[in-house]
């Protein structure tokens, strides 16, 4: 019985439901592979229709005339023959392709032009890598690490490796002008890997990178050189000398020449034990250990089918007309509800026409503090700002009620007439007021392209809770994500270390870790990194060294791999790590800096240490539109500033709960103290924070006031619920006798229990 399953409920009796297509993937980088709904598609009767289908996907939305294709493939045949060979291999291709062909092919009949339109959940490798180099390089002086670790594991090889055609010499010099400009990415790419770890320390890793590109690029003798250094700070003299003897092979088999001098005055300086300036004192501190393996998505095609489906009806995609529209996705905690999420939103936000904003509820009300569409607001007006729209009044109220979010929502339609996507994460955390809101956007939006999703726990949708009825409306698609089955596990393992034996010996520990858990999976094989058993192999893939050690799966199992993984850390970034998981699931480093009474140079290094161990991940507000813009997504203020998030909220929640209780009311004192330096003495828009950290720290004196400003707040946002509950909090802590209030602040808690409805007699001691 399968473990994964996707379910769409609607309403309406009358409403068509249209199958999604399936998934088209294309690799063209190492080789060439295509797959539609994960079976290989081995239909093609011929290279040149192999080509053909390169040269297409290469050019997505282009319009390519029959004349240039029969040229490209066909040069020495008459015009006449020419053509009839592209219809035959059109013909060929879209046969081969299915249901698809026709669907992402145009050029049929007696059409002049031919193009592939690709839909948002179809892969091509190389835009994929493409997407990510830009992403990682933004500016001369910028690298963003991760984004680059995924581009070097995107690439697998040469554009079309050994891909051969006959007679078609125009298509040949396109393919190796396309490998030549691919490859240079790949090389940058690596070069400025290896130029950050080691700048950093993270040896190491550098010189994992450094292999890498000496193997796209065996005769860099800077590459070379950089090995050997590399080598000699980790404090392997030996391979440094070896690698040199190895180099001066090679030079010589291949070209007939000795090294350059300055590659033999760096191997004398070795000899002597003239390290370069400042290596010695480096290499003396052992190394750090490496990034841990990237994780592939996989089990999940069909949960993107039903996204891309869901995507597709709201916004008008062909034919249909445009219509607001909601998808829920639901699942337990750790089955991969946001990272799905960000999977196809990255896909949707690379259409140049398209924004997407996010906003996410913090903790359960009374706590939330208009989230998720305080959020919703800001990313909004950042929006605005961004591209110079006119400005929108009802995006700049601080108070996001229905009316005021719907006014700020239309202004933006009003502004800019493509798509807006609200991603709306752990909606399940929000107050019935912003089930409500949800509800009115997709009411008073009618007719326009507007998607909203959202991630939930399936309780409160069968609870009765505020998300109930909104679950069950017309316009609402759910999706219930289950766990991985065992063959999605076996492929994430043969994805790390191969065809490799051991990948059965760790696809059997991973079984029994995770129960099919995504998040269990992926923290169990940090852990096996941390621990010395999965080591970095040549080029992407890892190598099991040991027998795993005997786990359990239980949720108890899982907050003691990530305790463990948290102990091994370097002292400075445990500490800041611990620090973070006070200030909440997500934080700035400015936040982090001041609380902390740290050096920002310490906070950056450390930032970029959890990052590495996926402990961390950058937060913005919205996607880019452009992958090679300065924007948020991008740690618009550099690689280890702006905001950031736990990689899960049960990674979170493990280093929070793992804080001795004395230490952890400290932390939120000191924290409670930051923000309100920062937000004044009633909050700001930040009031609920405040008040939550105040309490926490046994504060409750101190806390008093931003309980008064959050129940206002509410009160001003039309949120009642969220009022009387923290009106409540309020009477529970003006009851202590410890506590005394002045006057104004007691006539102030008067006014807001009558506001609230509560006992108007009542006052406060």
């Amino acid at each position: 019985m399968p473990r994964f399953a996707i379910i769409i409920r609607t309403t309406s009796e009358n409403e068509i439901e249209v199958d999604s297509p399936p998934r088209l993937e294309i690799r063209l980088l190492g080789g060439f592979r295509v797959s539609l709904g994960g079976e290989v598609v081995r239909g093609f009767e011929s290279q040149k229709v192999r080509a053909l289908l390169a040269l297409l996907a290469c050019h997505p939305h282009r319009e390519l005339t029959r004349e240039q294709l029969a040229d490209l493939l066909w040069p020495d045949s008459e015009p006449d023959a020419g053509r009839r060979n592209l219809r035959q291999a059109l013909y060929n291709l879209r046969k081969g392709l299915g249901a698809r062909g026709r669907e992402i092919i145009d050029g049929g009949g007696g059409q002049v032009a031919v193009r592939m339109r690709l839909d948002d959940h179809d892969f091509l490798d190389v835009a994929a890598f493409l997407a990510a180099w830009h992403r990682g390089l933004p500016g001369s002086d910028e690298v963003v690490a991760g984004e680059l670790v995924e581009a070097v594991q995107l690439y697998e090889g040469d554009f079309l490796a050994g891909f051969l055609v006959r007679d078609s010499p125009r298509f040949e010099d396109w393919l190796v002008a396309e490998q030549e400009r691919l490859r240079d990415a790949a090389v940058q790419s690596l070069r400025a890997l290896v130029d950050h770890f080691s700048a950093r320390g993270e040896f190491s890793t550098a010189t994992r990178y450094c292999r890498r590109l000496l193997a796209i690029d065996p005769m860099s003798e800077e590459a070379h050189r950089e090995m050997m250094r590399l080598y000699v700070l980790a404090g392997a003299r030996r391979r440094a000398l070896s690698h040199y003897t190895d180099l001066v092979a090679l030079l010589d088999r291949e070209l007939g020449v000795e090294p350059m001098p300055e590659t033999r005055a760096l191997h004398t300086g070795i000899l002597s034990d003239d390290l370069p300036a400042g290596a010695e004192a480096r290499s003396k501190s052992p190394p750090s250990q490496p990034a841990g393996p990237f994780v592939p998505l996989v089990g999940r095609a069909g949960a993107l089918d039903e996204l891309s489906r869901s995507w597709r009806r709201a916004t008008g995609h062909r034919a249909a007309a445009p219509g607001p529209r909601l998808a829920l996705v639901e699942g337990e905690p750790g089955v991969g509800k946001s990272r799905l999420l960000r999977t196809f939103l990255n896909q949707v936000s690379s259409r140049p026409d398209t924004t997407v904003v996010q906003g996410r509820s913090w903790l359960p009300a009374p706590w939330h503090g208009g989230e998720p569409f305080a959020s919703v607001l800001q990313g909004l007006r950042t929006r605005l700002l961004a591209d110079g729209d006119p400005p929108v009044e009802a995006a700049a109220d601080a108070m996001p009620t229905v009316a005021t979010l719907g006014a700020a929502v239309e202004g933006v339609f009003r502004a800019a007439s493509a798509p807006v996507v609200l991603n709306l994460d752990t909606l399940h955390l929000a107050s019935a007021a912003a089930a409500g809101v949800v509800a009115g956007l997709l009411d008073a939006c009618a007719g326009r392209p507007m998607w909203i999703v959202a991630t939930c726990q399936p309780a409160e949708l069968a609870s009765g809770g505020p998300l109930h009825a909104l679950a069950q409306r017309a316009d609402v698609d759910r999706l219930l994500l289950a766990r991985l089955e065992d063959d999605d596990i076996v492929e994430i393992c043969r994805s790390l270390v191969g065809t490799d034996p051991t990948h059965l010996q760790l696809a059997g520990h991973l079984f029994r870790a995770s129960e099919g858990l995504p998040l269990a999976v992926v923290e169990s094989i940090n852990s096996l990194c941390d621990l010395g058993l999965l080591v970095p192999a040549s080029r992407r893939r890892w190598s099991l060294q040991g027998t795993p050690p005997a786990v359990e799966a239980t949720g108890a199992e899982l907050e003691r791999l990530v305790v463990e993984r948290v102990e091994r850390l370097p002292t400075s970034a445990r500490r800041l790590l611990t620090l973070a998981a006070v200030i909440g699931p997500s934080f700035d480093v400015e936040l982090l800096q001041r609380a902390a009474h740290e050096h920002i140079g310490v906070v950056e290094i450390a930032i970029e240490t959890l990052l590495e161990r996926w402990l961390l991940r950058p937060y913005a507000r919205r996607w880019s539109k452009d992958p090679r813009e300065r924007d948020l997504v991008l740690w618009a203020q550099g690689a280890r500033r702006g905001g950031f998030e736990f990689a899960h909220r049960l990674l979170h929640r493990a280093v929070y709960h793992g804080l001795p209780d004395d230490r952890r009311r400290a932390l939120h004192r000191q924290v409670a103290d930051i923000l309100a330096e920062r937000h004044g003495p009633d909050g700001g828009d930040r009031p609920e924070r405040i008040a939550f950290h105040y309490l926490e720290g046994s504060a409750g004196e101190a806390a008093l006031p931003f309980v008064a400003a959050a129940a206002e707040r509410a009160l001003a946002m039309d949120d009642e619920d969220t009022a009387a509950r923290l009106v409540e909090r309020g009477r529970i802590l003006l009851e202590r006798p410890s506590i005394r209030v002045g006057d104004e602040l007691a006539e102030r808690w008067r006014s807001l229990r009558r506001r609230a409805g509560a006992d108007p007699a009542a006052t406060p001691p």
